[in-house]
């Protein structure tokens, strides 16, 4: 019932950012949304307003954190999204060879200044330093403001984001042969398990294809498909590279470490 309230509310944040956008003319973001979120927020748009064009960033490729930033259906939305830009990046720096900063250290740190959590993206954390991700309004904001996390003391500056150095994603990758791109059989592959006990996974509702929530076993999948299994990780069906001489079907897959 919650995530229902929470999705409705969502939705009518959506639909009064079309209505803003029609009636203003002018581009718009909505704040960072997470995964399921902006699954949900794209498809109520390409449903309820499909001329509008839109582009979905979080300030890097593969960024788990993003905002929507739609626009008027005469306007090239990628060109004002870099006129624009709604995102700005930060790097956090503190001295590593005293103090640790954790993500939860970072994010606490931030929110302690008054800010939402939506107004916050994606948290690059190494050694020593992090990059940060938030609304392009707020950055200066936390450039004055922050100046700890956790124990340490820490020193922000404003990043460029072509210059911002992305997390390297580490993937197993994994090659199988399936029945069919049936949904069970892909997750039986793509998490080293029967059928028979992805089958149940799936109707007990931890299943999500890209980033909703699935209960049908029979669900075909397509190639670029994201899989979340409650406990188990994320994976990704890759491609389907041809068939075996007994004619089954090559799934490549990435499973997320």
């Amino acid at each position: 019932m919650e995530d229902n309230k929470e999705r409705q509310l969502l939705l009518a944040r959506i639909d009064d950012l079309i209505r803003q956008v029609e009636r203003s003319c002018q581009c718009m973001a909505t704040s960072f949304l997470d995964p399921a979120e902006m699954a949900a927020a794209k498809k109520y748009v390409q449903y309820t307003a499909p001329v509008l064009p839109y582009v979905v960033s979080g300030g890097y490729p593969d960024a788990e954190r993003t905002v929507l930033f739609l626009c008027p259906e005469w306007l090239e939305a990628e060109t004002q999204f870099q006129c624009q830009l709604p995102i700005a990046a930060l790097t956090v720096s503190w001295p590593s060879q005293f103090y640790t900063v954790r993500h939860r250290d970072l994010l606490g740190a931030i929110l302690g200044l008054g800010l939402e959590r939506d107004q916050i993206g994606d948290i690059l954390v190494t050694e020593g330093e992090a990059q940060v991700l938030v609304l392009a309004g707020i950055a200066p904001y936390i450039v004055s403001e922050l100046r700890s996390a956790g124990r340490a003391s820490v020193q922000v500056a404003p990043l460029a984001l072509d210059e911002l150095v992305p997390p390297v994603r580490k993937v197993k990758e994994i090659r199988a042969t399936v029945a069919s791109p049936r949904l069970d059989s892909v997750l039986a592959a793509a998490y080293g398990l029967s059928r028979s006990k992805a089958a149940p996974l799936i109707t007990a509702e931890r299943v999500q294809v890209n980033f909703e929530p699935v209960t049908n076993p029979a669900l075909l999948l397509e190639p670029g498909a994201m899989l979340s299994v409650r406990g188990l990780g994320r994976a990704r069906l890759v491609e389907f590279a041809g068939k075996t001489k007994k004619g089954r079907l090559i799934a490549i897959l990435e499973r997320f470490i």
